[in-house]
């Protein structure tokens, strides 16, 4: 059943690219990973790809060139994605706070990982030191915060998938799931 169904979604979207949006913690990169395995699409994390192009990490980015140089990296980045078909990206989660990454986001599909605030802020507490946006005082505030201003944006996405307890693979299928009863039909 799980492969037809994956199958038929493969066939009709017709190498559209898969883009994963949402909070820091929600499990995109690994989500992203597993889906492009079940769909056997290429995976593009799109921060490790900035990590790699400018040789220093994420956090490196944004202590020596500011949020605003990182955000640009981004946008440049994912505009070369869209060129390649097939492709499953995770995206940080600020990509959608740039008007311009949603031109190049709706060439695809664009499906929002809503994981549980609470789940979320439990997974954060271990990274605080590889999030720039997250340096700070009390975490669940920098989180609610952050979430409040984009939520909205957000729920822009073609998809919003409501995550809690679910792991990788399930996440992976919901998605399929809801390209085949949202995008499809």
């Amino acid at each position: 059943m799980e492969q037809s169904i994956i199958e038929k979604t493969v066939h009709t979207i017709k190498g559209r690219s898969i883009f994963l949006i949402g909070m820091m913690g929600s499990g995109k990169s690994q989500t992203g990973l597993k889906l492009a395995e079940l769909l056997k699409y290429k995976y593009i994390d799109l921060d490790t790809l900035i990590e790699k192009l400018a040789k220093k990490s994420i956090n490196q980015i944004f202590n020596d060139e500011g949020e605003d140089n990182f955000r640009e990296l981004e946008a440049n980045c994912l505009k070369e994605t869209i060129k390649i078909p097939s492709l499953v990206i995770s995206t940080g989660g600020g990509i959608v706070t740039k008007s311009e990454n949603w031109g190049i986001l709706r060439q695809g599909i664009i499906a929002w990982i809503d994981l549980d605030k609470d789940i979320a802020i439990e997974r954060l507490k271990n990274e605080i030191k590889n999030r720039p946006l997250l340096q700070g005082k009390n975490l669940n505030d920098l989180y609610m915060s952050i979430f409040q201003s984009r939520e909205n944006l957000y729920s822009q996405a073609d998809l919003r998938i409501q995550v809690k307890k679910e792991n990788i693979e399930e996440v992976a299928l919901k998605i399929i799931n809801a390209i085949n009863k949202e995008i499809i039909s």
